[in-house]
């Protein structure tokens, strides 16, 4: 897992951004995403965090059940600029 802590500037807060999460094949559906997330939350409210987010690709089924099992899902527009 890589997750980073974003300093927010339009209002005084933080939040955690959980940019990459993967499991080996054979250690998938163990509780091994589940726990190093909630191991997260842990760090998070350490750090006075309001939230912590993460994207899950639209095919990505278990991603995306795994992620709303944990939180709630919020309809965002992503969009990626070329350099």
């Amino acid at each position: 897992m890589a997750a980073y802590v974003l300093e927010k500037f339009e209002q005084e807060r933080r939040e955690i951004y959980i940019y990459d999460l993967a499991v080996q094949e054979q250690h998938r559906r163990k509780g091994v995403a589940t726990g190093l997330i909630n191991g997260l939350r842990h760090i998070a409210r350490e750090r006075g965090a309001h939230i912590m987010y993460v994207q899950a690709d639209k095919l990505d089924d278990p991603a995306i059940e795994l992620y709303q099992s944990l939180g709630t899902k919020q309809e965002v527009f992503h969009f990626d600029i070329a350099p």
